[in-house]
């Protein structure tokens, strides 16, 4: 179905190979995954099998690719469209339409596919995905997990034999993420060849046939579901995957790591209210923050969380209540010096054409070397800003957001679509705002996140916060973030 022979590739011709001597054969109906740290090689992989690395990227290419009985490198885009059908990370940058229903039709009038048989397949890829009620939806009003099920459903109309996600989990939460599993399970009874490039492993148990190792745009190893689990350590250790990079591949063996310290400094919320459209998003909302300690923040999506952080930071203005900081009633137009609000995406928060602009715009005094040192980015010192991995903008974001000395930071999302070495670099970083008594808020639906980092867990309903423990709540905690109960306290 798909076979490498001796593959290489670069981006352009005058830089080092991406991957290298790649040989591996997917036979069909098999599910393979490829995993490793940032950087590896597994999306360059992906990106060879539907052709965008080549067709669209530009590089060059050494080796033999056979892709269902065709040499893609003499097709167009199209034709190897026919039999491999992609799925991105972030759904919407596959969106060519408005609405749920003209998206799904989009690839099958392209194709020529006759009308009668459009309407036809529109139903049955929605029936696929249990996505009846989205048919007349906005794809801007959709959730992540919603848009995700809609970009399968986009491909499930085509039915091509082979499909391809490139870390399709990275933008939902856990209750998405689980949609997302029974949705390839499905595919795979219908004998569809899957190709996986992920971080987040612990979904993929019982569906994966062969997980292929990457380190440095090679295959160092290949296991079947059995042979990787035999490098799980169940005492919860996971030697393997922190020295290869990787997220844990079982979230029950995940084991808090995280610290309090002594209180010093508050944040009060005092009754905050907040309407949008007459419709009530945060009502009468009370708690007291302290310093020395990490608070994550979990909630269903709609209930306010990235609202009340706008609320916080002064972006947006509160109907009624108060905030304090310290006893001091902090106004809207004062919040900004007092606290410092991180989106969950980082292009967003990037200004300048180096990192040493970057970090200065926000402390022209800084060592610059020395911060760099600490947030693990020295060897991309000379690189602009945008052209950084995912996990180098997060952590370039976070340093320079540490350079303005506030009270309180806010965090939305930082460890989305990062792999392990990433995700435990923030979580240090999280501790060390921590011991300068710092007050932190971490909207995140990263189970493994929250247990290496926040000591207490909130759970947001719009009206109240169900506090838990990371240590002694970690199976609640776990069972609310799956969706498995509806009772917090």
């Amino acid at each position: 179905m798909i076979k490498f022979e001796n593959v290489s590739f670069s981006y352009n011709q005058d830089s080092r190979n991406i991957i290298e001597n790649i040989n591996l054969e997917i036979k069909k109906g098999e599910v393979v995954a490829f995993i490793g740290a940032s950087g590896c090689g597994k999306t360059t992989l992906t990106r060879i099998i539907n052709g965008l690395a080549y067709k669209f990227y530009g590089g060059k290419l050494n080796g033999n690719i056979t892709i269902d009985g065709i040499n893609p490198c003499e097709k167009e885009l199209y034709e190897i469209g026919r039999r491999v059908g992609s799925i991105f990370q972030n759904p919407k940058s596959q969106f060519f339409t408005e609405n749920v229903e003209d998206e799904i039709a989009f690839g099958l009038e392209n194709y020529g596919v006759d009308r009668e048989k459009i309407s036809r397949r529109i139903r049955e890829a929605l029936s696929s995905i249990n996505g009846e009620n989205l048919i007349d939806k906005s794809l801007f009003h959709l959730s992540s997990g919603e848009r995700q099920k809609i970009a399968i459903a986009s491909i499930n109309a085509l039915d091509p034999p082979i499909y391809v996600f490139d870390e399709p989990s990275a933008n939902l939460d856990m209750k998405s993420v689980e949609a997302l599993r029974k949705l390839m399970l499905s595919l795979k009874t219908q004998g569809k060849t899957m190709v996986i490039s992920e971080h987040r492993i612990y979904y993929l148990k019982d569906l994966v046939d062969k997980y292929y190792y990457l380190e440095n745009g090679e295959i160092r190893n290949s296991f079947s579901e059995k042979e990787l689990l035999s490098c799980c350590n169940l005492s919860c250790c996971n030697d393997f995957f922190r020295t290869a990079g990787l997220r844990s591949y079982s979230l029950e063996c995940v084991v808090p790591k995280t610290k309090k310290i002594k209180e010093v400094n508050s944040m009060e919320l005092d009754k905050i209210c907040f309407s949008y459209k007459n419709e009530k998003i945060i009502s009468e909302l009370s708690y007291s923050f302290k310093s020395g300690n990490v608070y994550g923040i979990m909630g269903d999506n709609g209930v306010g969380k990235s609202t009340l952080f706008k609320i916080l930071s002064g972006l947006l203005k509160e109907q009624k209540g108060n905030l304090l900081i310290n006893g001091e009633k902090i106004k809207k137009t004062k919040r900004k010096r007092r606290i410092y609000y991180l989106s969950n995406n980082p292009d967003s928060n990037l200004f300048e054409v180096s990192l040493e602009d970057e970090l200065k715009l926000n402390d022209s005094k800084a060592d610059i070397d020395f911060i760099l040192h600490q947030f693990h980015l020295e060897t991309v010192k000379d690189l602009h800003p945008q052209i950084l991995s995912g996990g180098q903008k997060q952590r370039l974001t976070i340093a320079a957001a540490e350079l303005l000395k506030r009270d309180v930071f806010l965090f939305d999302e930082p460890t989305s679509g990062l792999d392990g070495n990433n995700m435990r670099i923030i979580s240090e970083r999280m501790k060390e705002l921590q011991e300068k008594q710092k007050i932190i808020l971490i909207i995140s639906h990263d189970y493994e996140f929250l247990m290496t980092s926040c000591n207490k867990v909130l759970y947001l309903d719009g009206q109240s916060f169900k506090e838990f423990s990371a240590e002694n709540d970690k199976e609640k905690i776990l069972e609310i973030l799956k969706g498995e109960v509806k009772n917090y306290d």
